[in-house]
């Protein structure tokens, strides 16, 4: 399976950047990249109007590109978009926080309820007039944030959910469930309420005649509501973006940053089943925190793995030409790596190793 390379871009820059089809589309071209996504929607907003995004998507397809679209649907938190100061769009008003085991509010995090499902699905059925057949969902579409422990949403309606589904546990408390073990009942039965909460945003929202991606976290599972094999189940199509993290040249070039990188990436390719529906992420947060080499040399240890749907993200801004210019470098010699690389055989045994927590 050859290389095939993709990139996210805000229409804005499309069509309000006057170097952008003079300068950044030849420097796309020259990588091979063909799959352009338009970041299209944050946390229910329009980033440039429908009307912008359709004109945007046909001049990109004027120039030989594929263009499919990229939404943050949940709240990422912090300032995951730009990599600078400026903090990501706050939540609509009618979406509700995510509540943590100690009855805290996770700050700028959601609790799929009917009305965010309601929301989204007039969202995604304009995507689908714009003429978009593929919407990938970032990484915060989740019940959870990175670590080990078992989490998800401990709001009355969430927990309402649990109690009724599960009556066996209807007098444990909060507390308990988050200090479930794997392996354990419990740990399991909580865990089934978090994935069903992502897997019914997945089929409720997504239009008929489109596919959904969603971005898996580095080293995401049942334990942040993420279970990979009843989403494909479900709807066997999904596209699954692997998150490796490691974004900055401290975290990787960290002693313990290549096995953790192998082991989410063979992981979840093992749950996924298919090296066609995997997709890399390759990105520097904020931009030029992991430097050009490095970004080449974590791309072949993505190849090395078995990926060959090479994500290069930049969220809101575009990356600066010293990273066009390594990547179109080593272009052939990536290519080549791919070619000789055998891919995974993914037979469906299971990888029973845990993931290698660091980030």
């Amino acid at each position: 399976m050859p290389l095939s390379f993709n990139y996210d871009v805000l229409p804005s820059i499309v069509l309000g950047d006057p170097t952008f089809f003079t300068h950044k589309v030849p420097l796309m071209k020259a990588l091979g990249l063909r799959n352009l996504w338009l970041c299209t929607n944050i946390y229910t907003f329009w980033q440039d109007s429908p009307e912008d995004v359709f004109t945007a998507k046909r001049r990109l397809e004027d120039e030989g590109f594929e263009v499919e679209a990229v939404c943050v649907p949940l709240g990422h938190g912090g300032c995951a978009l730009s990599g600078g100061d400026v903090p990501d769009p706050t939540l609509p008003s009618h979406f509700r926080n995510r509540i943590d085991a100690s009855g805290c509010r996770m700050g700028n995090t959601t609790c799929v309820d009917q009305g965010v499902i309601d929301t989204y699905r007039d969202i995604f059925a304009v995507h689908k007039e714009l003429g978009f057949k593929k919407i990938f969902h970032d990484d915060d579409l989740r019940m959870g944030m990175w670590g080990e422990s078992l989490q998800g949403c401990y709001c009355p309606r969430c927990l309402d959910r649990f109690y009724q589904k599960y009556p066996q546990y209807s007098g444990i408390s909060q507390t308990e469930i988050a200090q479930a073990r794997q392996g354990e009942a419990l740990f399991d039965a909580w865990a089934d309420i978090q994935c069903e909460a992502v897997l019914r945003f997945l089929v409720e929202t997504t239009p008929d005649g489109m596919t959904a991606g969603i971005m898996v976290m580095h080293n995401g599972d049942p334990r942040h509501g993420i279970d990979i094999p009843r989403i494909k189940a479900a709807l066997p199509d999904t596209l699954f973006r692997v998150g490796e993290c490691h974004f900055s040249d401290a975290a990787f070039q960290h002693p313990l940053a290549r096995p953790a990188i192998e082991r989410s990436i063979k992981k979840h390719l093992a749950l996924i089943g298919s090296v066609d529906k995997a997709y890399s992420e390759t990105t520097t947060y904020p931009v030029g925190a992991l430097s050009p080499a490095n970004f080449v040399e974590k791309l072949r240890w993505e190849i090395s793995c078995g990926l060959r749907n090479i994500f290069l993200m930049s969220g809101s801004v575009f990356l600066t030409d010293d990273y066009w210019e390594a990547l179109i470098s080593a272009r052939e010699e990536l290519a080549y790596l791919a070619d000789v690389t055998p891919l995974p055989l993914l037979d469906g045994t299971p990888i029973t190793d845990d993931f290698i927590w660091h980030g």
